[in-house]
């Protein structure tokens, strides 16, 4: 009984052998890439290493700094008797209306001019309006003395 048992073992892995050859083949295939991984396992090791430290130290400051600030009530703000957005936005808007209604000039006013200018270029100033060149003529390009160049 046994040397039949043998036999017909051995038939059925002479007839299972192209199976389980593909299976073998299928599951080396699908094991290459854990092969290609395992070669960086150093790497693993150390950035999870480093992960943890990470997160240990995160927790330590984090609970360290919430003693501290419990320890010396540094969470409780002043009640401050301030105002509210609204108020706030509303003086902004009050403040910037006052500054551009001071820049904007007053049509017919003369110009201001004051200092050197004055004297230098007064003639300039009193051009008259409705003598005005029009294009390059018109511009004119004013150039100052440089006393730094005297003596070069």
């Amino acid at each position: 009984m046994t040397v039949l048992l043998g036999w017909i073992l051995t038939a059925l892995a002479v007839v299972a052998a192209p199976f389980l050859h593909f299976i073998q083949y299928i599951l080396h295939g699908c094991s290459l890439p854990f092969y290609f991984l395992a070669r960086f396992e150093t790497l693993y090791i150390f950035f999870g290493v480093a992960c943890l430290i990470g997160v240990v130290t995160g927790a330590a400051l984090h609970y360290s700094s919430a003693f501290v600030v419990a320890v010396l009530k540094l969470d409780q703000t002043p009640a401050q008797p301030g105002r509210t957005l609204a108020a706030y936005r509303a003086e902004k808007q009050k403040k910037h209306a006052a500054k551009v209604k001071l820049s904007m000039p007053v049509v017919g006013a003369p110009v201001k001019r004051d200092g050197p200018l004055k004297e230098e270029y007064s003639d300039w100033f009193r051009q008259d309006k409705g003598q005005a060149k029009k294009g390059l003529l018109s511009t004119i390009i004013l150039e100052e003395d440089d006393s730094s160049e005297a003596g070069f």
